[in-house]
């Protein structure tokens, strides 16, 4: 089994069978289960955040980060970003994105990388809900 397929496998779990299963992991092999975390949720899963989950999220990430990482990612996800902030930080982030210089892949990759670990952090303390798949949300 690849680390991507324990991943996959984990993703379809409850937040506390995940924990369980990366502790367990971890215990034997705490590269491995890092790697396993990295897996768990693509930076584009973020796509999947419900609004106040993406503001959370947004506050906890400086300006020069969401530059790099919007710089590679889907219209849609772009589009949630940036319009989950406010009208001023939207403009400034998409004036800087327009004059930032040209990156590899690996390392807008890597970047993004880094927002999925605070986003899983989040996640894990329950200030964010992370999904791989949209869920309609109803709000009483």
């Amino acid at each position: 089994m690849t680390v991507k397929n324990a991943a996959d496998i984990l993703a379809h779990l409850h937040q506390e069978q995940i924990n369980l299963g990366v502790k367990r992991v971890e215990t034997h092999d705490a590269q491995i289960a890092q790697a396993i975390l990295d897996h768990l949720f693509s930076f584009e899963d973020l796509l999947f955040l419900s609004a106040l989950d993406m503001q959370t999220l947004l506050l906890k990430i400086s300006d020069q980060t969401l530059v790099v990482c919007l710089k590679n990612v889907s219209k849609p996800l772009g589009i949630k970003i940036l319009t989950a902030m406010t009208k001023a930080r939207a403009k400034s982030i998409g004036e800087d994105l327009q004059n930032s210089a040209k990156l590899k892949v690996s390392e807008i990759e890597g970047v993004q990388l880094e927002v999925l670990k605070v986003a899983y952090g989040l996640h894990q303390t329950q200030s964010i809900t992370l999904r791989k798949f949209a869920v309609d949300e109803k709000y009483i």
